[in-house]
This record gives structure tokens, sequence and C-alpha cells, in this order.
């Protein structure tokens, strides 16, 4: 089943849309990734964004619950 786009208040230095992206990328797949493959993603995908502008939206999903860091990578919180 997939999760159902979810509306987040913006974050300071998030661009708009990215967690959108980093979102739409972690459901694609059923196991954690890891933040460089995400990074690869994003950028085949048109937006590429440092890892420090990765970190930032990781952390602004993990507060928000629908994220967490595992020792595998970042995986959605099912």
């Amino acid at each position: 089943m997939t999760r159902p786009s979810v509306e987040l208040p913006p974050a300071p230095g998030v661009p708009a849309g990215s967690v959108e992206a980093v979102l739409t990328i972690l459901r694609a797949g059923p196991t954690p990734i890891r933040r460089r493959r995400i990074l690869e993603e994003l950028e085949r995908r048109g937006r590429r964004i440092s890892l420090a502008g990765l970190n930032r939206i990781l952390d602004h999903t993990v507060r928000a619950g629908l994220t967490l860091d595992t020792p595998d990578g970042v995986a959605l919180v099912r």
C-alpha cells in the first residue's frame, strides 16, 4: 500500500519540493537507502543537492516522524 503524500510545514534551508522528492525515492524501494544513493537518484531526476542539503531534508522528515535512520540507510516509517 502506498502512503499518501504528506504536507509538511516548510523547513529552513530546504528547497520547495525537495522533501516530497526524497520521500518518493524512499517509497520506491522496500529497504532502507543510503544517503549517497538518494543523492544519485535525486540528480538522475534533475534535482542536484548537496549532502548537507539532504541531511537538512532528512532531519526534517525524522522530526516529522516520516523517516528514520537505520544502520542500513534511511527508511520510511511504515
